[in-house]
């Protein structure tokens, strides 16, 4: 018997994993963190629902976090298997994974300086009898620091251990991600791969970000085959640097028998990706001539390249003012 699993990503948008039991093998279909308030969101990510020892190999539909944030705890914690993606997300995993590992340190850097400096405000507080100055209170921040855009992470934790504060330990580090790399193998799009017993896995374009796609999952039984589509998240037509969405399947992958799909935006319809530029133009030139800067907040893995994309493009049509354009 085939069987499925909903791991994360249910109820909520974050957190993207899934588990196929083919009775062989369990492959696991993404591998995301949970994004959103920082206490939730840890205490979720803490917690891994199944034994990473016991799955045989996972599937990756892209590379953004709340679907791959949580592969270096997976091989951190015992995976021996191999994780199958496109050869796109194979190489963008090189940077979101270890920039994820860079913040996952420097969010526990700064959850423990701010403990340590909350416990002193209380020391100093309790000694003296009445409220710190701003003076005092800048000295004892600027004690814990090398520079004043560097936290002196050593002191901080030893000074917490002295005086019994919980330490807090980051998910994992940029170390853990990069010994995760070498567990992923990207394949390209079309081309059938083995991934369990009688199981295997194609590649069709989800036209989402730059590698995202469809997952084609055959499990082969002496009775039948059973095809299961995953389609990680779902891209739109007509986006100006990415391919569309797959709709022409190869004949033997048509007939599903499940299909496992997003539905974030499903109770809503877009306006066409073609009157972006329009839009941006015109709020762009408003905002020129009155003299302001406008700050667009992006995801900095495909919206960005898709806005600087359309900004390029009216400049070099002429539409817009040529200021200069910032990208953090």
């Amino acid at each position: 018997m085939v069987e499925f699993a909903f791991l994360g990503a249910a109820g909520e948008v974050t957190g993207s994993m899934h588990v196929l039991d083919t009775g062989d093998d369990k492959i696991l279909l993404d591998c995301g963190m949970f994004q959103g308030r920082r206490k939730d969101a840890h205490d979720k990510n803490r917690r891994f629902p199944l034994a990473p020892e016991k799955i045989s190999s996972m599937v990756l539909s892209h590379a953004h976090i709340d679907h791959s944030g949580r592969i270096p705890m997976l091989t951190r914690q015992g995976f021996t298997g191999r994780i199958i993606t496109t050869r796109p997300t194979r190489d963008a995993l090189d940077y979101m994974l270890l920039d994820s590992g860079h913040i996952q340190e420097s969010d526990a850097q700064y959850l423990n300086y701010k403990s340590l400096r909350a416990f002193l405000y209380k020391a100093e507080q309790s000694r003296k009898k009445q409220t710190l100055s701003n003076r005092d209170k800048s000295k004892i921040k600027n004690l814990l620091k090398k520079t004043p855009y560097e936290l002196d992470v050593a002191s901080i934790e030893a000074l917490q251990k002295e005086h019994g504060l919980d330490v807090v330990v980051p998910l994992y580090t940029m170390e853990d991600a990069r010994q995760s790399l070498t567990y992923i193998d990207g394949y390209p799009f079309g081309t059938e791969v083995t991934i369990g017993k009688g199981t295997t896995v194609k590649f069709y374009v989800a036209g989402h970000i730059l590698g995202s796609a469809f997952s084609l999952i055959k499990v082969k039984r002496p009775e039948r085959t059973y095809r299961i589509l995953y389609t990680g998240d779902v891209g739109r037509f007509d986006k100006p640097i990415l391919r569309d969405p797959t709709l022409n399947f190869d004949e033997d992958d048509r007939d599903i028998d499940l299909l496992i799909t997003e539905s974030t935006y499903g109770d809503r319809e877009h306006a066409p990706v073609a009157d972006l530029g329009a839009s941006m133009r015109q709020v762009l030139t408003r905002t020129v001539e009155r003299g302001g800067t406008l700050i667009i907040p992006s995801f900095a893995f495909g919206r960005t390249q898709e806005l600087i994309y359309i900004l390029h493009e009216l400049y070099e049509a002429g539409s817009v003012p040529r200021v200069p354009i910032y990208v953090d």
